[in-house]
């Protein structure tokens, strides 16, 4: 899997099919996270994410993990272009599902359009092995693609899905054809749903998630779109 050919095109391709869409599912929990201070992010391409959460939260420390190292270099131009505080940040190439964190554990952790790219069998050995460099209190950011639970906007989903996947594992390698949503697997790692956004009629959500200190994960305060 490598998203290199697409580094260069990236940011335009995002501006042009979906606007400021997946920007605000991205930056939609931005509020909670002032404190933070210990921040991982999985898979943050040339998403303006990074720069979002230097400004939300002047505290903390980024590490940002992809296994694309031309998208690495177009984010770090990016940042610095942008007058990022670059002294608070940590690039990192590396596929997730090998990496070990020397900075852990993290109080925040980020995975925008990331989890989608893996298969069940992969999503599920990713996130348990995720969880472990966190600890309770941590905030877990999720946005991604869904599929709405019928009619309609389940049909329109249905067809972005199959065009995206198609174009991806063509272009970038990726095993999986379709979305896996990960909410089992964080549920089993102890992380609680607190709030989930849906927006473009059910296409995309924003979850906020939060490590517990039970070993179960309650239900959260509901859904909004």
């Amino acid at each position: 899997m490598s998203f290199d050919t697409l580094a260069p095109h990236y940011r335009w391709m995002e501006s042009v099919l979906a606007g400021p869409l997946l920007q605000q599912c991205r930056t939609r929990y931005l509020g909670h996270l002032a404190a933070a201070r210990n921040v991982l992010v999985l898979g943050p391409g040339r998403s303006r994410f990074a720069a979002a959460m230097l400004t939300a939260a002047p505290d903390a420390r980024l590490t940002l993990v992809d296994s694309s190292h031309e998208m690495l270099e177009h984010l770090g131009r990016d940042l610095r272009d942008g007058g990022a505080a670059m002294g608070r940040v940590t690039l990192v190439h590396a596929d997730a599902r090998e990496w070990t964190p020397s900075s852990a554990p993290f109080d925040t952790i980020a995975t925008h359009f990331f989890l989608d790219c893996f298969a069940p069998v992969d999503l599920a050995a990713l996130v348990a092995r995720v969880a472990q460099w966190s600890i309770p209190g941590t905030r877990w950011l999720v946005s991604d693609f869904r599929m709405p639970a019928a009619g309609w906007r389940r049909h329109r989903a249905l067809a972005i899905h199959a065009l995206m996947y198609a174009f991806f594992r063509a272009t970038t390698g990726i095993a999986a054809c379709a979305v896996t949503p990960p909410d089992a697997y964080l549920a089993r790692a102890r992380f609680r749903l607190v709030q989930r956004q849906l927006s473009n009629l059910g296409l995309l959500h924003a979850d906020l998630w939060v490590r517990s200190t039970t070993s179960s994960a309650g239900a959260g305060r509901g859904i909004v779109e």
